[in-house]
Protein backbone atom coordinates (compact mmCIF):
# COMPACT_ATOMS: atom_id res chain seq x y z
CA UNK A 1 0.00 0.00 0.00
CA UNK A 2 1.71 3.37 -1.34
CA UNK A 3 1.18 6.40 1.12
CA UNK A 4 1.07 10.32 0.16
CA UNK A 5 2.36 12.72 2.22
CA UNK A 6 -0.16 14.09 3.61
CA UNK A 7 -1.32 10.65 4.79
CA UNK A 8 2.02 10.76 6.95
CA UNK A 9 1.42 14.72 8.60
CA UNK A 10 0.84 13.99 12.34
CA UNK A 11 -2.38 15.24 13.33
CA UNK A 12 -1.28 16.87 16.62
CA UNK A 13 -3.82 19.38 17.47
CA UNK A 14 -6.89 17.11 18.37
CA UNK A 15 -10.12 18.90 18.85
CA UNK A 16 -12.60 17.20 21.44
CA UNK A 17 -14.90 19.08 20.67
CA UNK A 18 -15.88 19.12 17.03
CA UNK A 19 -14.50 22.74 15.34
CA UNK A 20 -17.47 22.88 12.76
CA UNK A 21 -20.34 22.29 15.30
CA UNK A 22 -18.53 24.69 17.39
CA UNK A 23 -19.62 27.47 13.92
CA UNK A 24 -22.94 27.02 14.32
CA UNK A 25 -22.22 30.16 17.33
CA UNK A 26 -20.46 32.19 15.04
CA UNK A 27 -21.45 35.27 13.31
CA UNK A 28 -18.81 34.77 10.74
CA UNK A 29 -18.43 31.36 10.16
CA UNK A 30 -15.47 31.36 11.93
CA UNK A 31 -15.11 33.21 15.28
CA UNK A 32 -16.78 32.71 19.04
CA UNK A 33 -17.26 33.73 22.16
CA UNK A 34 -15.70 32.03 24.49
CA UNK A 35 -14.27 31.76 28.12
CA UNK A 36 -10.10 31.48 28.69
CA UNK A 37 -8.87 29.41 31.35
CA UNK A 38 -8.56 32.33 33.24
CA UNK A 39 -12.53 32.88 33.05
CA UNK A 40 -12.14 36.18 31.19
CA UNK A 41 -13.98 36.66 27.71
CA UNK A 42 -12.48 36.15 24.21
CA UNK A 43 -12.99 35.89 20.63
CA UNK A 44 -11.22 33.78 18.68
CA UNK A 45 -11.73 30.95 15.70
CA UNK A 46 -13.34 28.02 16.76
CA UNK A 47 -9.89 25.89 15.80
CA UNK A 48 -8.34 27.79 18.43
CA UNK A 49 -10.26 26.34 21.45
CA UNK A 50 -11.48 23.31 22.52
CA UNK A 51 -8.28 21.48 21.73
CA UNK A 52 -4.72 19.40 23.27
CA UNK A 53 -1.48 18.55 21.53
CA UNK A 54 -1.50 14.77 21.24
CA UNK A 55 -4.85 13.80 23.25
CA UNK A 56 -5.91 11.31 21.48
CA UNK A 57 -1.93 9.51 20.39
CA UNK A 58 -0.92 6.43 21.36
CA UNK A 59 1.14 5.90 24.39
CA UNK A 60 3.06 3.17 24.81
CA UNK A 61 0.82 -0.36 26.17
CA UNK A 62 2.95 -1.34 29.14
CA UNK A 63 1.64 -4.77 30.59
CA UNK A 64 -0.12 -2.41 33.45
CA UNK A 65 -1.99 -0.09 30.71
CA UNK A 66 -3.20 -2.98 29.03
CA UNK A 67 -4.78 -4.56 32.29
CA UNK A 68 -6.47 -1.98 33.18
CA UNK A 69 -7.64 -1.14 29.23
CA UNK A 70 -8.61 -5.11 29.59
CA UNK A 71 -10.26 -5.05 32.86
CA UNK A 72 -12.52 -1.93 31.80
CA UNK A 73 -13.67 -3.53 28.56
CA UNK A 74 -13.94 -7.03 30.55
CA UNK A 75 -16.94 -4.80 32.05
CA UNK A 76 -18.83 -4.55 28.77
CA UNK A 77 -20.77 -7.35 26.92
CA UNK A 78 -18.73 -10.03 24.75
CA UNK A 79 -19.55 -8.00 21.90
CA UNK A 80 -18.58 -4.97 23.08
CA UNK A 81 -14.94 -6.66 24.46
CA UNK A 82 -14.87 -7.69 20.73
CA UNK A 83 -14.99 -4.76 19.32
CA UNK A 84 -12.17 -3.03 21.82
CA UNK A 85 -10.09 -5.74 20.99
CA UNK A 86 -10.54 -5.03 17.16
CA UNK A 87 -9.66 -1.54 17.95
CA UNK A 88 -6.89 -2.64 20.32
CA UNK A 89 -4.76 -5.39 18.27
CA UNK A 90 -3.57 -3.08 15.45
CA UNK A 91 -1.20 -0.70 18.49
CA UNK A 92 -0.50 -4.01 19.84
CA UNK A 93 1.30 -5.65 16.40
CA UNK A 94 2.58 -2.37 15.91
CA UNK A 95 4.18 -1.86 18.66
CA UNK A 96 5.50 -5.46 18.17
CA UNK A 97 6.56 -4.33 14.84
CA UNK A 98 8.76 -1.37 15.92
CA UNK A 99 10.46 -2.83 18.81
CA UNK A 100 11.45 -5.61 16.05
CA UNK A 101 13.04 -3.20 13.53
CA UNK A 102 14.20 -1.04 16.04
CA UNK A 103 16.26 -3.77 18.05
CA UNK A 104 17.20 -5.42 14.51
CA UNK A 105 18.77 -1.84 13.53
CA UNK A 106 16.00 -1.20 10.33
CA UNK A 107 16.43 2.04 9.33
CA UNK A 108 13.54 2.24 7.15
CA UNK A 109 12.27 6.26 7.40
CA UNK A 110 9.14 5.41 5.75
CA UNK A 111 8.17 2.57 7.88
CA UNK A 112 8.46 4.63 10.94
CA UNK A 113 6.98 7.66 9.25
CA UNK A 114 4.02 5.25 8.88
CA UNK A 115 4.41 3.96 12.69
CA UNK A 116 4.44 7.69 14.03
CA UNK A 117 0.87 8.82 12.05
CA UNK A 118 -0.32 5.97 12.83
CA UNK A 119 0.11 6.43 16.47
CA UNK A 120 -0.85 10.05 16.38
CA UNK A 121 -3.64 9.96 13.94
CA UNK A 122 -5.90 7.02 13.64
CA UNK A 123 -8.35 7.62 17.05
CA UNK A 124 -8.37 11.84 15.67
CA UNK A 125 -9.38 9.84 11.80
CA UNK A 126 -12.15 7.87 13.86
CA UNK A 127 -13.65 10.27 15.62
CA UNK A 128 -12.93 12.53 11.87
CA UNK A 129 -15.33 9.85 10.67
CA UNK A 130 -18.05 9.52 12.96
CA UNK A 131 -18.22 13.49 12.60
CA UNK A 132 -18.66 12.87 8.63
CA UNK A 133 -21.66 10.81 9.46
CA UNK A 134 -23.93 13.09 11.46
CA UNK A 135 -23.06 15.97 8.68
CA UNK A 136 -26.25 15.87 7.35
CA UNK A 137 -28.38 14.37 10.44
CA UNK A 138 -27.80 17.58 12.19
CA UNK A 139 -28.46 19.63 9.52
CA UNK A 140 -31.76 18.00 8.98
CA UNK A 141 -32.17 18.26 12.34
CA UNK A 142 -31.68 22.06 12.18
CA UNK A 143 -34.63 22.47 9.98
CA UNK A 144 -36.81 20.61 11.79
CA UNK A 145 -36.83 17.49 10.30
CA UNK A 146 -36.67 13.72 12.42
CA UNK A 147 -37.91 11.79 9.37
CA UNK A 148 -34.24 11.49 9.06
CA UNK A 149 -33.65 9.10 12.05
CA UNK A 150 -36.31 6.99 11.00
CA UNK A 151 -33.32 5.26 9.06
CA UNK A 152 -31.76 2.47 11.16
CA UNK A 153 -28.22 3.14 9.93
CA UNK A 154 -28.52 7.16 10.43
CA UNK A 155 -30.06 6.19 13.94
CA UNK A 156 -26.87 4.39 14.94
CA UNK A 157 -24.87 6.74 13.35
CA UNK A 158 -26.43 9.61 15.42
CA UNK A 159 -25.96 7.54 18.49
CA UNK A 160 -21.87 6.94 18.05
CA UNK A 161 -21.57 10.13 17.57
CA UNK A 162 -23.46 11.10 20.42
CA UNK A 163 -21.92 8.62 22.73
CA UNK A 164 -18.46 9.80 21.48
CA UNK A 165 -18.59 13.18 22.36
CA UNK A 166 -19.79 12.29 25.54
CA UNK A 167 -16.53 10.75 26.55
CA UNK A 168 -14.11 11.82 23.97
CA UNK A 169 -13.86 15.36 26.48
CA UNK A 170 -11.05 16.88 28.48
CA UNK A 171 -13.17 17.69 31.21
CA UNK A 172 -14.92 14.02 30.69
CA UNK A 173 -11.55 12.52 31.55
CA UNK A 174 -10.35 14.76 34.08
CA UNK A 175 -13.06 13.67 36.10
CA UNK A 176 -12.73 10.22 35.93
CA UNK A 177 -8.96 10.78 36.62
CA UNK A 178 -9.59 12.99 39.48
CA UNK A 179 -12.10 10.32 40.50
CA UNK A 180 -9.18 7.48 40.98
CA UNK A 181 -7.84 5.95 44.34
CA UNK A 182 -4.90 7.16 44.44
CA UNK A 183 -1.16 8.77 42.09
CA UNK A 184 -0.36 5.79 40.18
CA UNK A 185 -4.07 4.42 38.81
CA UNK A 186 -4.77 8.10 38.03
CA UNK A 187 -1.34 8.01 35.90
CA UNK A 188 -2.52 4.90 34.20
CA UNK A 189 -5.97 5.84 33.13
CA UNK A 190 -4.30 9.33 31.67
CA UNK A 191 -1.66 7.61 29.61
CA UNK A 192 -4.88 4.74 28.55
CA UNK A 193 -6.85 7.78 28.22
CA UNK A 194 -6.70 7.99 24.21
CA UNK A 195 -8.07 4.35 24.08
CA UNK A 196 -10.20 4.16 26.90
CA UNK A 197 -12.08 7.41 26.26
CA UNK A 198 -13.31 5.72 22.50
CA UNK A 199 -13.90 2.54 24.25
CA UNK A 200 -16.11 4.54 26.95
CA UNK A 201 -17.63 6.25 24.29
CA UNK A 202 -18.56 3.07 21.94
CA UNK A 203 -19.80 1.88 24.68
CA UNK A 204 -22.35 4.86 25.41
CA UNK A 205 -23.38 5.31 22.32
CA UNK A 206 -24.23 1.86 21.95
CA UNK A 207 -26.29 1.91 24.93
CA UNK A 208 -27.87 4.80 23.78
CA UNK A 209 -28.66 2.89 20.39
CA UNK A 210 -29.95 0.15 22.03
CA UNK A 211 -32.83 1.98 24.44
CA UNK A 212 -33.94 4.09 21.16
CA UNK A 213 -37.48 3.13 21.45
CA UNK A 214 -37.62 3.22 25.39
CA UNK A 215 -35.98 6.78 25.95
CA UNK A 216 -37.98 10.05 24.79
CA UNK A 217 -36.30 11.75 21.93
CA UNK A 218 -37.29 15.39 22.02
CA UNK A 219 -35.99 18.23 19.32
CA UNK A 220 -36.43 21.61 21.61
CA UNK A 221 -37.12 24.83 19.69
CA UNK A 222 -35.61 27.68 21.36
CA UNK A 223 -37.91 30.96 20.47
CA UNK A 224 -37.07 32.83 23.57
CA UNK A 225 -35.12 36.04 24.08
CA UNK A 226 -31.68 33.99 25.19
CA UNK A 227 -29.47 31.42 22.95
CA UNK A 228 -28.65 28.14 24.03
CA UNK A 229 -24.48 28.29 24.86
CA UNK A 230 -22.16 25.35 24.28
CA UNK A 231 -19.23 24.03 26.54
CA UNK A 232 -16.34 21.76 26.19
CA UNK A 233 -18.99 19.20 27.46
CA UNK A 234 -21.46 19.99 25.18
CA UNK A 235 -24.00 16.98 26.46
CA UNK A 236 -24.82 16.57 29.76
CA UNK A 237 -27.01 14.86 31.96
CA UNK A 238 -29.51 17.39 32.82
CA UNK A 239 -32.17 15.35 34.85
CA UNK A 240 -34.18 17.64 37.71
CA UNK A 241 -33.24 15.03 40.44
CA UNK A 242 -29.67 15.51 39.75
CA UNK A 243 -28.07 18.05 42.14
CA UNK A 244 -24.77 19.31 40.79
CA UNK A 245 -22.91 19.62 44.69
CA UNK A 246 -23.71 15.93 44.84
CA UNK A 247 -21.19 13.24 43.90
CA UNK A 248 -23.55 10.22 43.76
CA UNK A 249 -24.26 7.96 40.98
CA UNK A 250 -27.57 8.85 39.47
CA UNK A 251 -30.02 6.13 39.62
CA UNK A 252 -29.82 4.70 36.21
CA UNK A 253 -33.76 6.51 35.25
CA UNK A 254 -32.22 9.38 36.08
CA UNK A 255 -31.15 10.47 32.70
CA UNK A 256 -32.08 13.18 30.52
CA UNK A 257 -29.22 13.98 28.55
CA UNK A 258 -29.22 17.57 26.59
CA UNK A 259 -27.10 18.45 23.69
CA UNK A 260 -27.40 22.43 22.23
CA UNK A 261 -26.99 22.00 18.37
CA UNK A 262 -26.96 25.20 17.72
CA UNK A 263 -27.97 28.19 19.86
CA UNK A 264 -31.78 27.78 18.91
CA UNK A 265 -31.72 24.45 18.77
CA UNK A 266 -30.97 21.37 21.26
CA UNK A 267 -31.79 17.49 21.38
CA UNK A 268 -32.48 15.50 24.50
CA UNK A 269 -32.46 11.86 25.67
CA UNK A 270 -34.63 11.31 28.23
CA UNK A 271 -35.80 8.98 30.54
CA UNK A 272 -38.34 11.10 32.41
CA UNK A 273 -41.48 12.64 31.25
CA UNK A 274 -40.22 16.20 30.99
CA UNK A 275 -40.33 16.83 27.10
CA UNK A 276 -42.78 14.40 24.69
CA UNK A 277 -41.23 12.35 21.80
CA UNK A 278 -40.79 15.27 18.59
CA UNK A 279 -40.73 18.72 18.70
CA UNK A 280 -41.48 20.99 21.93
CA UNK A 281 -41.09 24.33 22.18
CA UNK A 282 -39.19 25.48 25.54
CA UNK A 283 -39.16 28.79 27.84
CA UNK A 284 -36.50 31.27 29.16
CA UNK A 285 -36.27 29.47 32.28
CA UNK A 286 -35.74 26.40 30.82
CA UNK A 287 -32.69 27.61 28.26
CA UNK A 288 -31.17 29.24 31.63
CA UNK A 289 -31.10 26.23 33.65
CA UNK A 290 -29.37 24.74 30.78
CA UNK A 291 -26.90 26.73 30.29
CA UNK A 292 -26.04 27.38 33.68
CA UNK A 293 -25.27 23.52 33.96
CA UNK A 294 -23.29 23.04 30.95
CA UNK A 295 -20.99 26.10 32.22
CA UNK A 296 -21.12 24.28 35.99
CA UNK A 297 -20.09 20.68 34.04
CA UNK A 298 -17.32 22.51 31.43
CA UNK A 299 -13.70 22.32 32.50
CA UNK A 300 -12.56 25.38 30.78
CA UNK A 301 -14.71 27.17 27.94
CA UNK A 302 -18.50 27.59 27.53
CA UNK A 303 -18.86 29.52 24.02
CA UNK A 304 -21.61 31.73 23.43
CA UNK A 305 -22.68 34.17 20.28
CA UNK A 306 -21.82 37.23 22.04
CA UNK A 307 -20.04 38.37 25.16
CA UNK A 308 -22.59 39.89 27.58
CA UNK A 309 -24.02 36.15 27.82
CA UNK A 310 -20.68 34.32 28.76
CA UNK A 311 -20.25 37.23 31.30
CA UNK A 312 -23.76 35.89 33.14
CA UNK A 313 -22.59 31.93 32.94
CA UNK A 314 -18.72 32.27 33.62
CA UNK A 315 -18.90 32.05 37.80
CA UNK A 316 -20.25 28.38 37.09
CA UNK A 317 -17.43 27.28 34.97
CA UNK A 318 -15.43 24.59 36.53
CA UNK A 319 -17.18 23.74 39.38
CA UNK A 320 -18.11 20.33 39.14
CA UNK A 321 -14.28 19.19 38.25
CA UNK A 322 -13.75 21.37 41.49
CA UNK A 323 -16.09 19.27 43.98
CA UNK A 324 -14.53 16.24 42.62
CA UNK A 325 -10.71 17.38 43.08
CA UNK A 326 -12.21 18.71 47.02
CA UNK A 327 -13.84 15.39 48.02
CA UNK A 328 -10.76 13.75 46.72
CA UNK A 329 -8.43 16.11 48.67
CA UNK A 330 -10.56 15.55 51.69
CA UNK A 331 -10.66 12.13 51.38
CA UNK A 332 -6.96 11.79 51.29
Amino acid sequence: MEFKPKDLELKRENHYVWANYLKNWSLNNSDVWYTTKKLKIACDSVKAIAKEKDFYKYHYISRKHLDLILSLSKLSPEELQALHKSYLDPYLQLQTVESLCRQSGIRDEKLFAYIEAFKSNTIENLHTAHEKNVDLILKSLQRFDLTILDSTQNMCNFMCYWGHQIARTKPFRDKIIAAQTDQELQKLYKESWWFIGYIFGTNIGKSFFETRNIDKHCLLINETDEDFITSDHPIINVHEAINENDLAVPNSDEADFFYAISPRLGYMINKSDRFKNGINYISIDFVQEINKKLAIYADQYIIGTNEAQLQNYKKFVGKRLNIIKNLKNTST
